[in-house]
């Protein structure tokens, strides 16, 4: 095994690849550890714009969510297998599909990304393709710099868009739940 440098710890890199199960080891330096294919991807801690929106988000949808689902936020791992493990920001789970005492394996309903100049590329491409190959039925990304929210709704040719609402328009969707959102009251204004 190779070392891979960051600014805490050093990563021993697997040839094997990494496992949702080496994320345990991952030093708490602050930043942001997933796994996709194997591959492991380090990111900074996201700014505080970015957590007010996911946090203003979680409020609404927490509102709205039936009580056959529940809205995580931070959320638990999404996982299929041990070399595919990714952390939205938001996730609405299936309650049947949390066990007590046991990792989250379950296909969120929906999974929802806050962008950020660091995380725009991995969440729009990397992890919109494979919440989509996992089978996630919604995909919603948050762009709190164009005060935007667009919505991907699965279909078997892949994600699809489903609604788009930026600043003052409302949102309203019936999938996976109805809700009724303003984009730009998704964002933080000190």
């Amino acid at each position: 095994m190779a070392a891979c440098g960051t600014t805490d710890a050093a990563i021993r890199v697997r040839a094997d690849g990494f496992t949702d199960e080496d994320l345990a080891d991952m030093p708490d330096d602050g930043h942001h550890y997933e796994i996709f294919d194997g591959t492991l991807l380090v990111s900074p801690a996201p700014p505080w714009e970015h957590q007010a929106a996911a946090a203003a988000l979680h409020r609404i949808l927490h509102e709205a969510c039936p009580p056959n689902l529940f809205v995580f936020g931070p959320s638990p791992p999404v996982r299929r297998t041990p070399f595919t493990s990714l952390c939205p920001d938001l996730c609405v789970a299936r309650r049947a599909d949390l066990v007590r005492g046991t990792l989250y394996r379950g296909t969120p309903a929906m999974v929802a990304e806050v962008l950020t100049a660091n995380s725009a590329g991995v969440d729009r491409m990397l992890k919109r393709h494979t919440y989509e190959r996992l089978g996630v039925p919604f995909y919603w990304l948050v762009d709190e710099a164009e005060r935007s929210v667009t919505i991907f709704a699965l279909t078997m040719d892949g994600y699809v868009e489903y609604a788009f609402a930026e600043g003052e328009r409302r949102l309203a969707v019936k999938a996976p739940f109805p809700v009724t959102l303003v984009p730009s009251r998704l964002i933080f204004q000190p």
